[in-house]
């Protein structure tokens, strides 16, 4: 027969459940507005049925409660991982754009093309008067003027390179916390559910863990099915975390730039690896995108400005006589040639440079490109082409190509394929770029004729005019070039502004995204108020309707007692 005490029981076991199941509810609740909760939910199934003697069926023993899922969706999380990283980078670009946009704000006469225009036209008006004290005093302030808007250009865009590199020092320790932490939580949920136990909130704060990582640089993942642990790795696979080791990175400063330094990954022998190239989203991704492409870039096209007026200045100027018969002196300082071995270099050669023909010197950049150790390729940097090809024997060797472009390049020791070296005779010209100390300590020194007779005023004229030649953007020496001056660094701002706009188009596009992916996500894992309510008096009702079975079982048992009597 079937006992009633089975009613009873059954009874408990759905009070228990119900009671649990409002547990469940109140957590949901409680964090509606905890953007790293995800939606809980009791999943409730019949407890094992029996028969009892003389039943004529299977009778059931009640509900019980099997697990406590999160509504997770592991593809959207997913997509929230890569628009965090994608996010991180273009609201840094825009943040660093806007900053550059600053340094070559153009509203005022006071920026370079006010400068540019105030230089030439002094020459213009020393060419009317070449005699005239105020007219050469005025030259002179002018150049001075112009080299120093030169040189806080150039100053302004590297202490963005500085606040670049700080930045990327300074999140490295940040990164190492969050892999750490996720390492800890992966050992965790590892012990929680090796106990056949749903890690919940756990896998909540690890993701939150990802998601903040993410913002620094695109990551992956893969969860261990039997461990329960992730393994998170770059996006190009470099292990970050595996299991509950976690990997540290650090920065090491560079030693052929002093305003950068490389991401180093130490590996479990604690060998040390530079890893800088495989940041390539996130905030890290545009940092590093900032520091050594997009700054770099616009320092190299100021510096290509700078010292072709040097060279065009100069080799004019020299050629003609000051008021005091002097002649074969420069106006500006500022070109100093560098040559720089990569750092990755594996041979033992070594190039040195200088300038032999200042006059017509090319300040295009190049790279020497060893393709094997008695021959190389020499790239035009600044047009992107490889402009010659030279073999190479025992040093000390010259270039005759670069020869040809007023460089003396001297190639020794023994490079190995795959060696490159930079020349760079416009190196830090912006910032170097000076009127020569001859002419500031006198005015005489001002070659303003190409004679030495003192109305002669054609050499300042002829500088004056060199304002609009077409000398920028030049393939070669003997090409002509496809741009003034003023139009050559109008077309450098430009391309700054569309940068900046192209960033603020980018940083909108990925807020519409994120907000898309957001909602998907609420929709899935998110807590609705109104249905947790609904299910906050379904449970309720089920819990005294439960209660209330306990108390007609009470009331049936009370007869049977009284029947005894």
């Amino acid at each position: 027969m079937p006992n009633i005490y089975g009613v009873m029981n059954t009874a408990k076991m759905s009070m228990a459940t119900h009671q649990l199941s409002l547990e469940v509810t109140s957590q949901n609740i409680s964090n509606v507005n905890n953007p790293n909760f995800t939606r809980q939910e009791a999943t409730l199934e019949s407890a094992f049925p029996i028969q009892p003697g003389g039943s004529p069926g299977l009778i059931g023993t009640g509900v019980r409660a099997t697990s406590i899922i999160r509504r997770h969706d592991q593809f959207l999380e997913g997509q929230r991982l890569l628009n965090k990283a994608n996010s991180g980078f273009w609201n840094s670009t825009q943040d660093f754009m806007a900053r550059l946009e600053v340094v070559f704000n153009e509203s005022s006469p006071n920026g370079l093309n006010g400068q540019l225009d105030g230089y030439y036209k002094s020459w213009q008006n020393l060419a009317f008067n070449p005699r005239g004290l105020t007219e050469r005093t005025d030259t002179i302030a002018q150049g001075r003027n112009v080299a120093a808007t030169f040189n806080k250009v150039n100053l302004d865009v590297k202490n963005l390179r500085v606040d670049l590199n700080t930045k990327i020092n300074s999140s490295i320790s940040e990164v190492n916390r969050l892999t750490g932490e996720i390492a800890r939580y992966n050992g965790v949920i590892h012990e929680t559910e090796s106990h056949n136990v749903s890690a919940n909130d756990f896998r909540d704060k690890r993701d939150a863990l990802l998601r903040d990582l993410a913002t620094y640089a695109q990551v992956n993942t893969v969860e261990d099915p039997n461990t329960h642990e992730i393994t998170v790795s770059l996006a190009n696979g470099r292990a970050l975390v595996i299991g509950q080791t976690a990997f540290t990175l650090e920065t090491q400063q560079r030693a052929d730039d002093g305003l950068a330094s490389d991401i180093m990954w130490r590996d479990p022998s604690g060998q040390k690896v530079d890893v800088t190239s495989e940041f390539s989203n996130g905030n890290m991704g545009a940092w590093i995108n900032m520091r050594d492409t997009v700054m770099p870039s616009y320092l190299d096209k100021l510096d290509q400005l700078a010292a072709t007026m040097v060279r065009d200045t100069n080799s004019q100027h020299s050629a003609g006589y000051g008021l005091d018969g002097s002649t074969g002196q420069d106006f500006f300082s500022g070109i100093n040639i560098s040559a720089t071995a990569n750092r990755k270099n594996l041979g033992t050669g070594t190039v040195a440079a200088a300038v032999t023909a200042p006059d017509k010197l090319n300040v295009h950049k190049y790279q020497l490109e060893f393709t094997a150790a008695n021959s190389y390729d020499i790239r035009d940097m600044t047009t992107g082409s490889v402009v010659a090809t030279e073999a190479y024997a025992a040093g000390p060797a010259t270039s005759a190509y670069l020869l040809t472009q007023g460089i003396q390049a001297t190639i020794n020791g023994a490079p190995v394929a795959t060696d490159k070296f930079i020349l760079n005779p416009a190196a830090d010209a912006s910032l170097n770029i000076a009127v020569h100390n001859n002419i500031i300590i006198d005015s005489n020194k001002v070659a303003a004729g190409l004679t030495t007779h003192q109305g002669d005023g054609s050499n300042a004229l002829n500088i004056a005019q060199s304002q609009n030649g077409m000398t920028m953007n030049r393939a070669s020496l003997a090409a002509s070039g496809t741009a003034t001056f003023a139009q050559y660094y109008n077309s450098l701002v430009g391309e700054a502004g569309v940068a900046a706009k192209n960033a603020n188009s980018a940083v909108n596009q990925q807020e519409a995204i994120n907000t898309q992916i957001e909602n998907r996500r609420e929709q899935v894992g998110g807590v609705a108020l109104d249905e947790e309510m609904v299910n906050l008096i379904k449970f309720q009702h089920a819990y005294q309707a439960s209660a209330r079975l306990v108390t007609i079982v009470d009331t049936m048992l009370q007869t049977l007692i009284g029947i005894a009597r």
